[in-house]
């Protein structure tokens, strides 16, 4: 496992599906210059998904492969597929910055924060049910994959005051605004504050 340097840090992103934490980390992340660790799954791909940015989509016999060579670091099961994080490429992306971001479900989250410590910080992103339910559909989920995923909405909900810092996102400007402030004080980048 890789071990972090004092001034590196890990920005987690968690909350229930459908919130928008892939969309928030992503824009905060890039006003930040942090780099994104993308996890490894062995579900197909949604229509609006690119291998290698939204996920690492591979087959289970490579997952396996991986696994028993213990690259993963943390590995979880949601809807009966599996996913991934591999410490070869947390490693990489420090590399290149000294801050990095995943989006995990509670149980990477979770994984993570014991792993690393106070390295790690959880940020919680959650929406009314209602919305999250609209936004699955408008990126093309099923009826039977929204009901499985509201289903799981209470259980999602009460992670959050595991978390360092709660953001409802229902307006994306104003979430993302918010939230990078809230980060550049980890990162003491001094941004502007305009306003």
């Amino acid at each position: 496992m890789y071990a972090l340097k004092e001034r590196e840090m890990v920005f987690v992103f968690t909350g229930p599906h459908g919130a928008g934490r892939k969309t928030v980390a992503e824009m905060s992340g890039s006003t930040l210059g942090m780099k994104q660790v993308i996890s490894y799954t062995t579900r197909p791909p949604r229509a609006t998904e690119v291998d290698g940015q939204d996920y690492h989509f591979i087959s289970p016999a490579q997952f396996a492969a991986s696994k028993e060579d213990n690259e993963f670091i943390e590995v979880s099961t949601v809807n009966d597929h599996l996913y991934g994080i591999k410490s070869a490429d947390i490693e990489q992306m420090f590399q290149q910055s000294g801050s990095i971001y995943l989006i995990l479900n509670r149980f990477g989250a979770r994984t993570l924060k014991e792993l690393y410590g106070e390295h790690v910080v959880q940020i919680f992103i959650y929406a009314q049910p209602e919305l999250l339910a609209q936004r699955m559909r408008e990126s093309g989920d099923s009826e039977e994959i929204i009901a499985k995923y509201i289903s799981y909405y209470e259980e999602e909900m009460a992670y959050r005051d595991h978390c360092a810092h709660v953001f409802e996102n229902v307006d994306l400007a104003h979430t993302v605004f918010d939230l990078t402030k809230t980060l550049d004080q980890y990162l003491n980048r001094n941004l502007l504050d305009l306003d």
